[in-house]
């Protein structure tokens, strides 16, 4: 084998092994008490492979933040029902979040940062909703001040 041939075999091994390891990552998972989802949305294949999926879960959350709407990663979500019973809690998630909740009505507690946003909305079919949840000043204590 010369090494033209080497080094293209090498290619083709790593690109493999890579898949391998982003299709374990883009599975979808199951809490304890039934409930599944998916998380990602970080890279531009990470995105378009998420929103293959979109349409399986019953809410897709997008997290960002600032003006421009940058994505957010490491967003602790907590999901509860009108009993006020956490039923999804998710710590760490991507800047893509899909859930498959039943039939319902839930508040959205995410926190970016320390900073909590709450949302309300009601599961009511098997559509599925789409909820952007953007922290509009991303860490005002990291941002530069202004020069008088």
């Amino acid at each position: 084998m010369n090494i033209k041939n080497f080094f293209v075999s090498i290619a083709f091994i790593g690109i493999a092994i890579f898949q391998v390891v982003y299709a374990a990552e883009q599975q979808t998972r199951t809490t304890k008490n039934g409930i599944q989802y998916l998380t990602g949305g970080i890279g531009h294949e990470e995105v378009v492979e998420m929103r293959a999926h979109a349409k399986k879960f019953t809410l897709n959350l997008i997290f960002s933040e600032g003006e421009d709407g940058h994505s957010a990663t490491a967003i602790n979500v907590n999901i509860y029902n009108t009993q006020n019973e956490l039923v999804f809690r998710l710590k760490n998630a991507k800047p893509m979040l899909y859930v498959n909740l039943p039939l319902g009505t839930y508040t959205i507690l995410a926190t970016n940062n320390g900073e909590k946003l709450r949302h309300r909305l009601t599961i009511d079919g098997n559509n599925n909703q789409k909820v952007i949840l953007n922290w509009k000043e991303a860490n005002p204590s990291n941002m530069p001040e202004e020069t008088l």
